[in-house]
């Protein structure tokens, strides 16, 4: 069956299945998109279907996300103090495309991290600089939730940092945003739900409004295998 497929032409077909089989090798997926266009081309999806969960100090895939804006939300980078004239690029591929699996606290602490290196402000311990990552992280999110046809696989809704008094604030930005596109859901398999009894009080009143969204969730998972809620 191999031998017939490679000579009726069929080699994208066996490369991707060869590829399949790195797919948690970031490395390898990096060197292997540079051999050709083909290996690029089938390489680049495995390596952004989960971006956030890549153990490297390089955020650049935030930049990646921003050039993906239209230009009217470019222009508000500069509100946040980040002059960078290569977010106004365009980018070979439609990256927030190939995401498949995405965790919310992950893209705080990349967007936190990333911000906290680009922004002049960087100061972790004022107020102003913490809602300026929490508005600046809608950017990140409008890119992924709404101008791009996002098809998850795997959502994990994580709100268990119960050290951060400001972390109710990102959730209130990103629920918001995800709701606002309920087919953003359509085809996900496993969606998880973690949110820390400890943090209950601290999202107070919201906490009621948050739950009454969960039906709203399930509403548009006809594909769901599994449903945790912890």
């Amino acid at each position: 069956m191999t031998c017939s497929k490679t000579f009726t032409g069929d080699i994208p077909e066996l490369t991707y299945d060869i590829l399949k089989y790195l797919h948690d090798d970031y490395s390898t997926l990096h060197s292997c998109d540079l051999v050709d266009r083909l290996w690029c081309r089938l390489a680049i999806p495995l390596l952004w279907e989960n971006p956030f969960s890549i153990a490297t100090g390089n955020r650049n895939f935030i930049e990646i996300y921003l050039r993906n804006l239209d230009g009217d939300l470019k222009t508000r980078l500069n509100e946040y103090e980040i002059n960078d004239n290569s977010l106004f690029s365009n980018t070979l591929f439609n990256y927030p495309r190939f995401l498949k699996y995405l965790n919310t606290d992950k893209i705080l602490c990349s967007v936190w991290k990333w911000f906290d290196y680009s922004s002049k402000r960087g100061n972790k311990d004022s107020f102003s600089s913490m809602c300026s990552v929490s508005d600046f992280g809608k950017l990140i999110y409008t890119s992924i939730f709404n101008e791009n046809e996002v098809v998850l696989h795997i959502f994990e809704i994580d709100i268990s940092d119960t050290n951060n008094k400001y972390y109710g604030t990102y959730y209130d930005n990103i629920f918001e945003l995800i709701l606002q596109n309920k087919n953003f859901f359509r085809n996900i398999k496993y969606l998880n739900l973690y949110i820390d009894d400890s943090y209950e009080d601290d999202l107070g009143d919201n906490t009621d409004s948050y739950t009454c969204s969960y039906p709203l969730l399930y509403f548009n998972l006809n594909g769901l295998v599994e449903l945790i809620i912890c």
